[in-house]
Formats: structure tokens, C-alpha cells, sequence
């Protein structure tokens, strides 16, 4: 998220509001706003930090993906338990989509909970994609990320009547102090943003 859209998202603010200057950080572990000295954060998933106001900015649509090569080493699979024994490779941090346990949604109300053993663990969904392409297992990727490899080839949704839990995106900031202009002026911009890049925008 963060090598991607988050840094689509600041270069696009900073390039409307030329006399403003920013710092990036990116990180794969819980954001402690006042602690870190952080204006705005952008969080996916839980947010853990009770003393930050958090503005719902849409959400991330989490699917099952391989490549062709994965699924012609594998039998084809017609329901999530099918794919339990798969290579998997998950994203490290709970406050995700865990690394030993992906719960997915069908039709009709329809869940399951798979139970994974990762062949490889990654504190990036960047890392993950790469992974997932060279073959070496199946994951769980924003829909936004593998858009193009879907469309090319590159990579297959495994099971697409299921999906994981969507992922809800936050712009987070401190409660406790008084925000400089700049700042608010980008939380505005970056709600408005991610829930066009997403194609999810927050409900009313």
C-alpha cells in the first residue's frame, strides 16, 4: 500500500500545494502517532491506537491469487478447503489478515476458515505479489494491486465467488493537539483519494 498508493497520494498533494513539504515513512507495524511525532498516518486494518481520530477512507477488496504456474502443479480447486494444503505466503502482523488463518466469504452469507501454513512469511504486500507471481504459492492481494496481472495473465484468482475480508482504510491522526493547516488540508485530500483509488468508498 505504502510503496504505491500511499506515495501516488503524496506526490499528488504535494504537487497541488508547491509550497508544502512532507516526510514519508512506511511501515508494516501499528502507527503510534504521538509517540513517533507523525501528523497523518494512513492505516489499512485494525486501528490499535486509542488516542488517534481515525476517518474511514473506503476499503481494500482482498482476493485469492496465483499464477498459472501454481495452478498447474495443483488440482483444481472448487472450495476453500481445497486449497488448505496449498504453498501459501502471508503477510506478517494480525492486525491484517493473519499469517495462519484466512477466513473467506461466498454467496449466501457462505464462510470458511483456512488454515495455512506459510511457506513464506513478508512484512510487504509488494514482496508478497512477487512471490505469488514467480509461482511460489497462493496469497491473499488487494484487488487493486493484481488488477493488471489479471488482465494480462500473469496471475488468476483462485476461487472467485470467495474473497477475503474486505480491508478497511483509515487516515489517522492525533486527537490531542492542534493540527497545522498543511495537515488538514491533506487528510481532506487524502479521504477523497483512496476512496477513488480504492473504488470503495467509505459508507455514509
Amino acid at each position: 500500500l505504502g510503496q504505491f498508493m500511499v506515495t501516488r497520494l503524496v506526490s499528488s498533494f504535494l504537487q497541488q500545494h508547491p509550497k508544502v513539504t512532507a516526510s514519508l515513512g512506511i511501515s508494516n507495524r501499528p502507527l503510534h502517532m504521538i509517540q513517533e511525532g507523525c501528523d497523518v498516518g494512513i492505516q489499512p486494518g485494525k486501528i490499535t491506537d486509542e488516542n488517534v481520530i481515525a476517518r474511514p477512507a473506503g476499503s481494500i477488496r482482498l482476493s485469492l491469487a496465483a499464477s498459472p504456474s501454481l495452478l498447474a502443479r495443483q488440482p483444481s480447486p472448487r472450495k476453500p478447503a481445497d486449497v488448505e494444503k496449498w504453498p501459501w505466503i502471508s503477510l506478517a502482523g494480525s492486525h491484517f489478515w493473519g499469517s495462519a488463518e484466512v477466513r473467506v466469504y461466498g454467496r449466501n452469507n457462505a464462510e470458511h476458515l483456512i488454515r495455512i501454513s506459510p511457506v513464506l512469511t513478508c512484512e510487504g504486500v509488494t514482496s508478497i505479489r512477487e512471490a505469488v507471481r514467480c509461482g511460489l504459492g497462493i496469497s491473499v492481494l488487494p484487488d487493486w494491486m493484481i488488477e493488471k496481472d489479471l488482465l494480462s495473465g500473469r496471475l488468476v484468482r483462485v476461487l472467485p465467488t470467495w474473497h477475503a475480508k474486505d480491508l478497511p482504510l483509515h487516515v489517522v491522526y492525533a486527537g490531542q493537539r492542534l493540527l497545522p493547516a498543511r495537515a488538514s488540508a491533506f487528510i481532506d485530500f487524502a479521504v477523497a483519494y483512496l476512496a477513488n483509488e480504492t473504488g470503495r468508498p467509505p459508507k455514509a
